[in-house]
């Protein structure tokens, strides 16, 4: 279960940042609540002058996801490699609204709110269907309301540690030709396709580096994780 936290982690850790008179914060926060996992993680540190020991994770702060029916506590740690996440062990709703309270260990609070996008559906390709790369075949799912933009990636095992960090493919329709590209498909084998509607929290952090945690920096976004698998033949 673990390899579905760190892909996620993975896909949302590059941000193309405005470096224009930012604002130093002394808390960061990444925060993605994703529709679709069982377990939910929170990364939460300090901010570190550069002469200073970098750290991943820290320890002692209360950290809560909440909305009008259900209180849910995220516990530390929960170890992947180097990185210490906050966890609970809960799987959002589609459409819900939630909200973040942060205390620190120094007892400021930080506060934000989200939602999770509609649900959707993956109409092609069939589970478990053969396709032959590259091909003209699209990826075609349905809207998700509230979501806009759409991440694709295609991976056959956690980390592959011959291959570099893949691009995910990046849409803001319904379909992708996706298949056409033997960049993301490079050998025969099972891979898993995963669809993720994002909301526009998760996209402006990505694109802008645009926060929405108050007193913090960082995000707390809403994520809906669709996925199918397909056997590639490449010719």
């Amino acid at each position: 279960m673990k390899y579905k936290f760190l892909i996620v982690f993975i896909l949302f850790s590059c941000v193309k940042l405005d470096n224009s008179n930012p604002t130093i914060y002394n808390y960061n926060v990444i925060a993605y609540m994703v529709s679709g996992n069982d377990t939910q993680l929170i990364f939460f540190d300090r901010t570190y002058k550069p002469t200073e020991e970098h750290h991943y994770g820290m320890e002692g702060a209360n950290i809560i996801v909440f909305n009008k029916d259900s209180t849910y506590q995220f516990l530390y740690p929960k170890s992947i490699d180097t990185i210490n996440y906050y966890y609970s062990v809960f799987n959002p709703k589609p459409s819900d609204t939630l909200f973040l309270k942060v205390i620190t260990p120094t007892s400021e609070t930080l506060y934000s709110k989200t939602y999770i996008p509609s649900d959707f559906q993956i109409i092609q390709p069939i589970e478990n269907e053969t396709i032959l790369i590259p091909s003209n075949k699209l990826i075609i799912w349905t809207k998700s309301n509230g979501a806009v933009l759409y991440k694709l990636n295609a991976y056959k095992t956690l980390r592959d540690t011959s291959k570099g960090f893949q691009i995910p493919y990046l849409a803001t329709d319904t379909f992708s030709d996706m298949f056409s590209y033997t960049y993301f498909f490079e050998d025969t084998g099972l891979y898993t396709i995963s669809i993720m509607a994002l909301n526009d929290a998760v996209s402006k952090y990505l694109n802008k580096g645009e926060g929405n945690v108050e007193n913090a920096q960082g995000v707390f976004g809403g994520v809906v994780m669709k996925k199918v698998h397909v056997f590639i033949r490449t010719q």
